[in-house]
């Protein structure tokens, strides 16, 4: 045993001779396989802080056990193995700080304890021979070491986990709250910053900034790190931070890591989305046209994450729960503010059911009202008087009434009003300069109202204490881009024979021209949509808006199928690597996948990119089939390419079985706009119970794609038999 340990003994001194080196050399110029050691650092460290710990017991078991050489040779083996695991962990960390950004002054205060300990750890092997007639020297240096090594992981815990990770704090820090949005909230602040702080920030960071990457702040962001900047405003698809989020996950590179909590395919939309809209930090929610796919994004957002509000407390008694139940109907609901609160928000619904005598049957509960909706209501100036009654109305929405102002200053009697809403009204300046004598009132909404916009900032300078919102106001000098143009119905893309296409656009007056040949139209060429488009067979339109004093909108492209024969039953014969609910029986349903950006981004698709997309379908009593169309999808920015090769099958059952058909698509040589894409295969005409269909998927990225190398994918939404 003796000569066991003397062995140890020997290498740890090799070992702390590197140690000692490594601490005054340049790590990062070591080859990748070395550097890669440092990976084991966190895996290695709980060994010897155990060890360590583990002393202490077994200090004082051998003292007291002294004329027992087996207890002398096991406690002598710990020390032993306590200075070659610290000495081991201290190497694979200073490697590992060779490779990654960390905040320099915690580093250094961790590294040199790490060393200590193991320098400490290794000094305890012969202070244990030395003075075993004096106790005093070992205990003093036995809790030295328990101390350096206590102080050294705390600054490692700084490090990996932030500041204060293992402190004795009594307080526990505040959880992350997403921002509420208001009119002035921007995108970033309320969207964007909340989710890199719970996904980005444990490794970019004030103390630690992988690859110079620093996202505690927007002018750090914007700083950009070792590769340069993370995004090139109006182009996601050459953003490296969008770039990094759809590697694969396996992939080094890969954002965030493989073990960290990943970006879902919404948030990866909202990165993108933000970035093509310029990546502007003061772009706000309100700043955002109605028809941007960006503010659907923020919309969903604001809409399902929950909000921190304080509960306000009233003090009067709630309403009879039977009077509230009487005062419910079909077109006017009386609810609870929040649960176990006396306070009620009123809502009324259908204009034409609406009348004044609604808000006269509130008397019985006008002392828990403290919101009212009457958005839309055909209510007049009248409505002002009958809403004086409700004492404790703090929030009151009269957005699309018919109210002209001219007794608005009849609210100073509501005396707790907060918030009122007079969009698309009537409303006048002077009307306000009358409501802005209520001490009370906050905020006040006058989207398209009489107030112009020098008169908004006329009310703001004098009457500073209120926010008055005036909503988005266009620059007459800027040059908008138009939507693009769609479909009467977005999702019937599936079509009977002789049924027409109607396009339309939401402004009128716009041009919308159209190619199906392929081709891309522009201002000058492609059809003029007149008249609907029928559809016989397959069709595939590309159509953009234009219009005076507009830009040309973006390229919608849009395949339209003819429904074919129905198939039995479908069967995949390969595993995907993503698929919905129903399986194989998406592929005949008739319900086609989408390729744009929106809420159903990839819905019933089926992806494979560890197989080839391999089905089975059975079709019944032998079909008569001449045709083949696999619709296939095209998203290269998401890896999604075209399959290499089709190859088909059919026969009476699948032991008889031959190839009707072949194909193999071209493959995109850049990226283009996501796509449908339809590809007809030629068969052996004939009649086949039993078809089988594979579809290879491009085995390795080329090299102008940014996964260069990697596997892409294959998604396949419906299979058509003509």
């Amino acid at each position: 045993m003796s000569r066991h340990l003397s062995i140890v003994a020997n290498l740890i001194i090799v070992l702390q001779a590197f140690l000692l080196i490594f601490c005054f050399v340049d790590l990062s110029v070591l080859p990748a396989w070395m550097l890669y050691a440092g990976k084991f650092h966190p895996l290695l460290l709980h060994l010897p802080v155990a060890m360590v710990i583990l002393l202490a017991p077994l200090s004082f078991l051998n003292a007291t056990n002294q004329q027992d050489s087996k207890i002398a040779v096991v406690f002598k083996t710990v020390v032993t193995y306590t200075a070659l695991f610290s000495t081991l962990t201290a190497l694979g960390g200073l490697l590992l700080a060779a490779s990654a950004d960390y905040d320099q002054q915690t580093l250094f205060i961790h590294k040199w304890f790490g060393v200590g300990v193991a320098f400490a750890s290794h000094a305890l092997i012969y202070i244990n021979d030395l003075s075993r007639s004096r106790k005093l020297v070992w205990n003093i240096s036995l809790l030295s070491t328990i101390g350096a090594m206590i102080v050294g992981s705390h600054y490692g815990g700084t490090l990996t986990h932030g500041e204060g990770f293992l402190a004795f704090n009594t307080t526990e820090a505040e959880k992350l709250v997403g921002v509420s949005f208001t009119e002035t909230t921007t995108v970033y602040d309320g969207a964007i910053q909340p989710i890199i702080e719970a996904k980005c920030l444990s490794c970019h960071n004030d103390k630690k900034a992988k690859g110079g990457l620093n996202f505690t702040a927007l002018n750090t962001v914007l700083k950009g790190g070792k590769s340069g900047n993370i995004w090139v405003a109006g182009d996601p698809d050459k953003s490296m931070i969008i770039e990094r989020m759809l590697l694969d996950m396996d992939d080094k590179k890969h954002m965030p890591p493989r073990g960290k909590t990943q970006l879902s395919s919404t948030e990866i939309l909202l990165f993108k989305e933000w970035i093509r809209a310029g990546a502007k930090p003061e772009l706000t929610y309100h700043g955002l046209s109605d028809s941007a796919i960006l503010r659907k994004i923020v919309a969903s957002i604001i809409e399902s994450s929950p909000v921190k509000k304080p509960v306000k407390v009233y003090a009067f008694e709630p309403a009879d729960e039977a009077e509230i139940k009487k005062l419910n109907t079909p077109f006017r609901r009386v609810m609870p503010l929040s649960s176990n609160s006396p306070a009620l928000v009123v809502k009324f619904y259908l204009k034409e059911k609406f009348d004044l005598n609604m808000l006269k049957e509130l008397q019985s509960v006008s002392k828990q009202v403290i919101e009212i909706n009457l958005s839309t209501m055909p209510a007049d100036d009248k409505v002002i008087d009958l809403l004086t009654q409700f004492e404790n109305l703090e929030v009151l929405n009269l957005n699309g009434t018919d109210i002209t102002g001219a007794n608005l200053k009849n609210l100073i009697a509501n005396k707790k009003l907060e918030q009122i809403a007079v969009a698309n009204t009537k409303v006048g300046k002077s009307a306000l300069e009358a409501l802005a004598k209520i001490t009370s009132l906050k905020k006040v909404f006058l989207w398209s109202s009489k107030v112009t916009k020098d008169e908004v900032a006329e009310l703001t300078k004098s009457y500073a204490a209120i926010h008055w919102d005036l909503g988005y106001v266009p620059d007459k000098s800027e040059i908008l881009k138009l939507g693009v143009p769609y479909p009467t119905d977005k999702e019937k893309l599936i079509l009977e024979r002789g049924e027409e296409i109607v396009l339309k656009h939401p402004l009128p007056g716009v041009k919308i021209r159209y190619t199906t040949d392929g081709s891309n139209p522009d201002s000058i060429n492609g059809n003029v949509y007149t008249s609907p488009i029928p559809a016989n067979g397959l069709l595939r339109i590309k159509a953009i808006a234009t219009a005076d004093g507009w830009l040309t909108s973006d390229l919608t492209d849009l395949t339209f199928y003819q429904k074919g024969l129905s198939s039995d039953s479908a069967k995949l014969l390969a595993n995907p690597s993503r698929t919905g609910p129903l399986g194989a029986q998406m592929l005949i349903d008739m319900k086609k996948g989408l390729t744009q950006s929106g809420d159903q981004l990839y819905s019933n698709w089926i992806g494979f990119q560890e197989n080839a997309f391999k089905a089975a379908f059975y079709l019944g009593q032998n079909p008569e089939i001449k045709q083949i169309t696999l619709s296939t999808a095209e998203m290269t920015g998401t890896y999604v390419f075209p399959p290499t090769k089709i190859t088909i099958k059919g026969g009476s059952d699948p032991k008889h079985l031959k190839v009707i058909g072949t194909l193999s698509p071209e493959m995109p040589t850049a990226h283009k706009p996501n796509a449908s894409i339809p590809y007809d295969v030629p068969i052996l005409a004939g009649k086949y119970a039993y078809i089988e269909i594979e579809a290879q998927n491009l085995l390795k990225l080329p090299l102008w794609h940014e996964g260069k190398g990697g596997k892409a994918w294959v998604f396949v939404d419906e299979v058509f038999f003509y």
